[in-house]
């Protein structure tokens, strides 16, 4: 009898696996689901559960659990947060540090360098002026001295040569070899070493800002303050140097012509002139007679520069200088 009694019991248990396996469905012991099938095709069935079961779903060899799929986004989610900002902070000190790290090593075209594009691309704002002030002192030696430099050649003078030669050799201008070597005089002695910056300069002007910011090789030399057009007089896009004058006569676009020194002529001690493009005739680059317009926009298009600051620029620039004006 008892023997009969475990068949039994062996019948029943093969009997309630069959069924279940049917389903493909396995569920917690006294709860009743509801199957629903999407399609004739499709093999799994869904299941309408209640929100705080706990479900456990076979579908091919994957196994997951209900609470598995409620905590899996919110885990990714808080993942996402916590590498964001940190990585944001890591990548501007390690801009910084690299800094640190070159001048300390006496690295200074380096420094430099670096330091150009964080300061061009404004990569940390609230630190412009410090960088800039940092540009400035590694820039008197690697650009303002007569000390060798990366961005220079170190030229030995050779019977026969003229200073205005030796210029157009390096595509450059007298004058700024001049005031980097610290010569008084174009006078030139046989064996005398001049540096020579080699490269092509640029010019970026910013109406927003009202600065004018010179480059050597795409690299920052310095930067000025600039007064612009009135009413946007001032044309934004990428111009070419037309010509320079030193001490220019202003052709005044009211009537009008005022030799250098006349108390009407407004344009100061320089003027770089742009080749002219439809529409846009007559611009340039000035000093100017009225420094307090500085920083505004007051003039009748060009932009204008203190004249101590332009002269310095005119040494600088060349006629395949490009100039880039943007808002």
């Amino acid at each position: 009898m008892k023997t009969i009694q475990n068949s039994l019991f062996i019948v029943f248990v093969i009997s309630v696996f069959s069924a279940l396996s049917s389903s493909d469905v396995v569920t917690s012991t006294g709860i009743t689901h509801s199957i629903v099938y999407a399609n004739d095709k499709q093999a799994l069935p869904l299941l309408l559960a209640k929100k705080d079961e706990d479900i456990v779903v076979y579908k091919k060899d994957i196994i997951i659990r209900s609470d598995e799929l409620k905590s899996e986004p919110k885990r990714n989610q808080e993942e996402f947060k916590t590498v964001e900002k940190p990585e944001a902070k890591k990548q501007e000190t390690l801009g910084l540090d690299i800094i640190d790290k070159y001048i300390k090593e006496g690295k200074k075209y380096e420094a430099r360098n670096a330091l150009s594009d964080i300061f061009i691309n404004k990569k940390i704002p609230e630190k412009q002026k410090e960088i800039k002030e940092q540009l400035d002192r590694l820039n008197e030696d690697l650009i303002f001295s007569p000390s060798p430099s990366s961005d220079a050649v170190m030229y030995t003078v050779q019977p026969g040569d003229v200073l205005a030669r030796i210029a157009k050799q390096f595509n450059t201008n007298y004058e700024l070899i001049m005031k980097i070597n610290g010569k008084a005089t174009t006078r030139l002695n046989i064996g005398e070493k001049l540096k020579i910056l080699t490269g092509k300069t640029k010019i970026l002007a910013s109406k927003t800002d009202f600065t004018l910011t010179l480059l050597l090789n795409d690299h920052y030399v310095k930067q000025y303050r600039i007064g612009t057009g009135k009413n946007d007089k001032t044309p934004v896009g990428t111009f070419e140097v037309k010509n320079k004058i030193k001490e220019p006569t202003w052709y005044s676009p009211n009537g009008g012509v005022f030799p250098y020194g006349h108390q009407e002529n407004i344009l100061g001690t320089r003027w770089i002139g742009f080749k002219d493009k439809p529409d846009v005739i007559g611009y340039g680059i000035h000093g100017t007679t009225l420094p307090e317009t500085i920083g505004t926009a007051s003039s009748n298009g060009c932009v204008r520069m203190i004249n101590g600051e332009v002269e310095e620029l005119f040494d600088f620039v060349t006629l395949d200088t490009e100039i880039i004006i943007q808002r």
